[in-house]
């Protein structure tokens, strides 16, 4: 279990890695697979689970967050002081009013005149032509509240930061009164439109979630196909559809967008439109609307070509050393199921893959059958799981330059917290922990609803996840996983001799944020802006999620600087391609590596032929989105970097105590570093270094 980790600890040089105990056995359960003696893949990977119980654990859900609870300590030394002084993000203190909106992960607020509630398509098409002939100029965007994006794509008029407190943040604050903003609240039109049994086909509205979709899909005598679905199943149909949103499958269908075969839609001039996939203008306007950032129009009906009743999946947990982890991860794919995600800790050396695999006609499963079993990626954390983090991550990002009397312990509870987190269960059915099983695949990917207790609401946790995904290809995962490795090693070099010369070599380990990296997978396709686009390969989703406290807002989350090498080298580099839902502003906006030309130019122009046919005025098109599109860097301003609104250029674009220098791993890309020790104000770390 996860130690209580106390000053005695940390002075005997114990590692959390040495102390921690779950799911660390290498055992081999009935039928999990045999691997080659000798190979270059780890000798230590294996699915977890004792042959015993075949599979399967029978502790309390509430087991593992309790666990994790342990690790809490009180921060004696400057505890009060820290409390008197904070007041906390926009995010954490406000809520939704009439005008604004703010994101349920990250720290983006979207403001406009006017939200509208519709419920149906119609009222939809004719608010828009009423907008059309009033004649002002106007924007609309569709969104829902609580929405999952850190960025200004869902902002019809003025968006920014909510990180500092109120009326303290970068950009403006108020409505644009120049144009007139509507945001469309779609969760209203959330009902079952159409069934189709003997095509396996429903039609639902955009504003449905993941969740309910699959219930409907389930009581209606289908199947959702394996790895299609997001994991959080409070998304809604068309925001996913929208934002190229996916699941998981080398080489085939892992997204809603690769099973529609037809939308309902309204355009810019508040034309009902209806696309199917049989004829080629259909397609066509699918193509553009999937992924497509509802740059044509508001999609306000999907249909989905869905499987039979009854499609089984096998789940498996594995977990090995990343010594060889891009072996690995081709191995897997090649010899199990191209259904696979893997969750990385590169400071940890280690990783934890989960296996689905589809059941097909006659298969035998080899592992127990769980009728209830479901994905558990995302559950609602006990509230003193909550009040733990939370205390820990105020703490810890307040000692950003590692110069305050805990330094030692609150670094170690960081590791101890990192390495739990890894150790959260996948699957579950009801309190019991499934690591082998059998279960239904309309719930293999899908995580019951966590609201309010998610732990990326402000409010909760005190804190919330910072994200960002990119679609690269699967030939470069070789590559990219080698420059992970040596950015982060590169990056936590120099904070490490500091610990190193304080507290004796080896004796303090440092660790990124609680959270790791994800990787998933994909095919490649003719929608015109997903990020799978063009590509003939299998590709590679690449997600980091990082837990950052809310209470902390002038300064960013500690090592926040490996995140900025990684995103422009991504960028830069490897001509990755951004997650529209899971990417902050600073990554559409780069002044050098424009996300445009990471995309097929022929794309580009085929958008904007059908947005000129549907949209002539760009009231679809937000800030950010036109920003991409014509190559627009960002809008510098004071503390841009840390509100992740730019990369910086100058050291005002970083917050107090950090200067913009060129990085140790990659010295072409500039980053906000620690300048100042918090104890003398005066000592450069870098130079002490």
């Amino acid at each position: 279990m996860v130690p209580f980790f106390s000053r005695e600890l940390v002075q005997q040089g114990l590692m959390p890695g040495e102390l921690t105990s779950i799911n660390k056995e290498a055992v081999t359960n009935i039928g999990s697979p045999e691997l080659e003696q000798g190979s270059a893949i780890a000798t230590d990977l294996h699915p977890l689970g004792e042959s015993g119980e075949m599979g399967t654990r029978h502790f309390k859900i509430m087991l593992p967050w309790l666990l994790l609870a342990v690790f809490s300590i009180s921060i004696a030394s400057g505890e009060a002081a820290y409390d008197s002084k904070l007041t906390g993000s926009e995010a954490l203190t406000e809520k939704d009013d009439a005008h604004t909106l703010y994101g349920s992960t990250g720290f983006i607020k979207c403001t406009s005149h006017e939200l509208v509630e519709p419920v149906s398509t119609q009222e939809i098409s004719v608010l828009l032509q009423k907008l059309n002939a009033d004649g002002r100029p106007f924007k609309v965007r569709a969104t829902r509240r609580g929405r999952h994006t850190p960025n200004r794509f869902p902002c019809p008029g003025k968006g920014g930061s909510a990180k500092s407190p109120t009326g303290e943040n970068f950009g403006k604050n108020h409505v644009d009164d120049t144009t007139y903003s509507v945001t469309i609240l779609l969760h209203l039109m959330n009902r079952l439109v159409a069934v189709d049994h003997g095509q396996h086909r429903l039609t639902v509205e955009a504003g449905m979630t993941l969740q309910d979709l699959a219930g409907a899909t389930v009581r209606n005598g289908m199947s959702v196909p394996v790895g299609v679905l997001s994991v959080y199943g409070n998304l809604t149909v068309g925001g996913v559809i929208s934002a190229s949103a996916h699941g998981t499958g080398a080489g085939v269908d892992s997204s809603l967008g690769d099973i529609v075969v037809g939308l309902k839609w309204v355009n810019g001039k508040g034309d009902v439109i209806t696309s199917e996939m049989e004829d080629e203008k259909g397609l066509q306007e699918i193509r553009a609307l999937v992924g497509g950032l509802g740059a044509l129009g508001v999609i306000t009906e999907v249909t989905f070509q869905l499987l039979p009743p009854g499609a089984l999946v096998q789940v498996e947990t594995w977990q090995g050393d990343d010594s060889n982890l891009a072996a690995d991860i081709r191995h897997q794919l090649d010899s199990s199921t191209p259904h696979i995600i893997f969750f990385w800790r590169p400071d940890l050396g280690s990783y934890k893959s989960v296996h689905l695999k589809p059941l097909k006609t006659g298969d035998v499963p080899i592992h127990p059958y769980h009728p209830n079993g479901r994905s558990a990626l995302v559950v609602a954390a006990p509230e003193e799981v909550a009040e733990a983090m939370n205390v820990h991550m105020r703490d810890y990002t307040l000692d950003f330059d590692d110069s305050g009397p805990e330094s030692d312990v609150l670094n170690a509870q960081g590791c101890a917290l990192s390495d739990s987190v890894m150790n959260i269960p996948i699957f579950l059915e009801g309190d019991v922990i499934l690591e082998n099983a059998t279960i239904p695949s309309s719930y293999a990917m899908l995580s019951e609803e966590c609201e309010p207790n998610c732990i990326w609401d402000h409010s909760y946790f005190g804190g919330t996840e910072e994200d960002v995904e990119f679609t690269i290809k699967l030939s470069d995962v070789d590559d990219w996983v080698k420059d992970v490795k040596s950015v982060i090693k590169a990056e936590e070099e120099e904070r490490q001799r500091l610990l190193d010369r304080r507290y004796g070599v080896g004796k303090v380990k440092l660790c990124l944020n609680p959270g790791f990296f994800w990787f998933r997978f994909g095919r490649g396709s003719k929608n015109l802006l997903a990020t799978t686009t063009g590509h003939v390969e299998p590709v590679v989703y690449f997600m980091s999620v990082f837990h950052v406290s809310s209470y902390v807002t002038d300064l960013p989350p500690k090592m926040d600087h490996i995140s900025e090498v990684l995103e422009q080298l991504a960028l830069c580099k490897y001509k990755a391609r951004p997650h529209y839902g899971m990417s902050s502003d600073r990554v559409f906006t780069h002044p050098n590596c424009h996300v445009r030309d990471n995309f097929p130019e022929e794309n580009i122009v085929k958008l904007l032929n059908l947005r000129d046919e549907h949209d002539p005025r760009k009231v679809f098109e937000s800030e950010l989105l036109m920003r991409m599109l014509e190559r627009r860097g960002p809008v510098y301003g004071n503390k841009c970097s840390l509100h992740h609104q730019c990369y910086c250029s100058d050291d005002s674009h970083c917050a107090d105590g950090y200067k913009c220098l060129p990085s140790v791993s990659y010295p072409e890309y500039k980053v906000c570093k620690v300048r100042f020790s918090k104890q003398s104000g005066k000592v450069n770390v870098k130079e002490e270094l």
